[in-house]
């Protein structure tokens, strides 16, 4: 009896955690998908990066930090937009390589991560993005080399809705010749298909939960969702990368959203963790080689990387492993 009675006490307790976690996630609705980390473990010039701090003002007023990574022979600049925890200092990690290849990446840190002021949520998000943009365009306007936008997770989904609202403008402006696009090519890396959609298929993953994917959804965004926005990409080239061991956002999400988008887009099944992809070498050159000719990026070059491009007939989506 009091193995069974102490049994019903964990099982209760479980289950009050996980209403209360629901709870709240209703109560903070879009807030749920930013984990803020306020400390910078390191800086660019502790791992021999040339920098400059980067302060922009938002349009509601909002202080938000960056970092210029330098190239010592500038061929590209990348905007990356990272992930939803912890801030620029950590995310670092996965473009700290590109300023040796000639990029110049600017990071940037969301409202409420890092040096930045406010608190992250949905759609102020946008104003912070908007304002590290106007920065960027001001920074290349002088430099006649290519820019790129690079997105990881969180930071691919936000590049989804914002660079696709602003490449349906741009594109749209009938004053402005059409080849004019202002970047030349986008990469998503972990995207997922919408808020509502990615929350139902965490809360599905458990059996506690698992009730609840049908309840918390209705209170999550569905204005932001990337497959809705990523056709407007076009034509400007977009590279998908994904892998099927991702355990935080499932491939099948990127998939969805790369089947959405328009020509040229390309896929590339990469393996390892979520958003571990440019802790491999072969994923490194993949996007060296999109980024050296975006237009004319083949993303059947290279088998052993398990890729397809969508305008080769005879190519596969991934051998299968959707």
């Amino acid at each position: 009896m009091n193995s069974a009675w102490s049994s019903a006490i964990i099982f209760k307790r479980v289950l009050t955690g996980a209403v209360l976690t629901c709870v709240t996630i209703m109560a903070g609705c879009s807030s749920y998908f930013f984990y803020p980390m306020k400390p910078l473990v390191r800086t660019p010039d502790q791992i021999d990066l040339n920098y400059e701090d980067v302060h922009v003002t938002t349009a509601d007023g909002v202080n938000i930090h960056g970092w210029l990574l330098k190239a010592p022979q500038r061929k590209g600049i990348v905007f990356f937009l990272h992930g939803n925890a912890e801030n620029i200092s950590t995310h670092i990690g996965s473009v700290y390589w590109l300023p040796e290849k000639g990029y110049d990446v600017l990071m940037m840190d969301y409202r409420g991560y890092g040096r930045s002021e406010g608190k992250a949520d949905f759609p102020e998000v946008f104003l912070d993005v908007q304002a590290m943009h106007q920065w960027l365009n001001q920074y290349a306007s002088d430099k006649p080399v290519p820019v790129y936008v690079l997105g990881q997770s969180l930071g691919a989904a936000i590049s989804s809705y914002y660079f696709g609202n602003y490449l349906e403008q741009h594109n749209n402006q009938k004053d402005q010749p059409a080849s004019e696009r202002p970047f030349d090519g986008i990469v998503l890396d972990s995207v997922f298909a919408g808020h509502q959609q990615i929350s139902k298929a965490v809360l599905s993953q458990h059996i506690i939960t698992w009730p609840f994917q049908f309840i918390v959804p209705w209170f999550l965004p569905s204005a932001y969702n990337p497959i809705d926005y990523v056709t407007y990409f076009s034509p400007t080239p977009v590279l998908f990368f994904h892998s099927p061991e991702d355990q935080v956002l499932p491939y099948s999400q990127g998939k969805q959203v790369y089947e959405q988008a328009a020509e040229p887009k390309y896929w590339v099944t990469t393996h390892g963790p979520h958003i571990a992809t440019f802790n491999f070498p072969e994923y490194q050159n993949r996007l060296l080689e999109f980024l050296e000719n975006p237009a004319g990026f083949s993303a059947t070059n290279h088998a052993q990387t398990d890729s397809f491009s969508s305008q080769n007939p005879t190519s596969t989506s991934g051998h299968g492993q959707e």
